[in-house]
């Protein structure tokens, strides 16, 4: 199948799915339907995308409530994740994913948290609410680095992303991805050959940075993501 065909197959995929996980929160609340609708949007994309998928390390996965600590590549990553983990993921994410005509609303019907990193005040509300959901025993994504990557590399990461870390107690997972800046290159929609991989990585030890402050938790991690990309 040729990647502009794909391609459109994804766009549809996503829009139907996004209106179905929008009228089951509407109008069938309660059993978390818009995250199971969501959960079968993500499995899908990687499957109608024809990439091979890889997942690896899934034995270092924390029982109970983790925060999974990724490196951003592409509009593949979520999908990637959501295909991934054998339990449901919420993504704590910023606000303007939240603003994708259709996807963004299912998102949040799904659960989904979207910071508004302008504005103090909802930051501390979101982030009370990504707590209460790892204490209910969720998996909390976030991205850290506030972007995608063109090239696959690691950027920079913000510190302030881990200040749910430190204040929750939660582990923290760091979750390697690689694939997405070739399946789908970052500014276009275009499907193309790629293998994806997610590979979970072992929890921050004290030794580490678990439990201190969120800069040394940052260093740890993407010193941990880069060794990672490096193999």
């Amino acid at each position: 199948m040729r990647g502009a065909l794909r391609s459109l197959i994804l766009v549809l995929v996503t829009a139907g799915s996004s209106v179905a996980a929008i009228l089951a929160d509407r109008f069938l609340p309660g059993g978390n339907r818009a995250e199971r609708v969501m959960g079968w949007w993500g499995r899908a994309f990687v499957r109608l995308g024809g990439w091979k998928f890889r997942v690896e390390g899934m034995e270092n996965l924390p029982p109970g409530g983790a925060i999974l600590v990724a490196n951003h590549q592409s509009v593949v990553d979520i999908p990637m994740l959501l295909s991934a983990f054998p339990r449901p993921v919420r993504f704590l994410a910023k606000r303007e994913l939240g603003e994708i005509p259709l996807l963004g609303k299912a998102m949040a019907a799904a659960g989904n948290l979207f910071i508004d990193r302008d504005d103090p005040r909802d930051a501390v509300r979101m982030l009370r609410e990504a707590g209460a959901r790892l204490r209910d025993g969720r998996l909390v994504v976030v991205f850290p680095e506030g972007t995608r990557s063109g090239n696959g590399s690691i950027g920079e990461f913000r510190p302030g992303a881990f200040y749910l870390a430190q204040k929750s107690g939660a582990p923290v997972v760091p979750v390697y991805l690689d694939g997405g800046y070739r399946a789908i290159p970052k500014g276009g929609l275009r499907v193309w050959p790629a293998e994806l991989l997610v590979r979970v990585l072992p929890p921050l030890s004290p030794g580490e940075g678990a439990g201190g402050s969120k800069e040394r938790i940052a260093e740890s991690v993407r010193a941990r993501l880069i060794r990672e990309g490096e193999r």
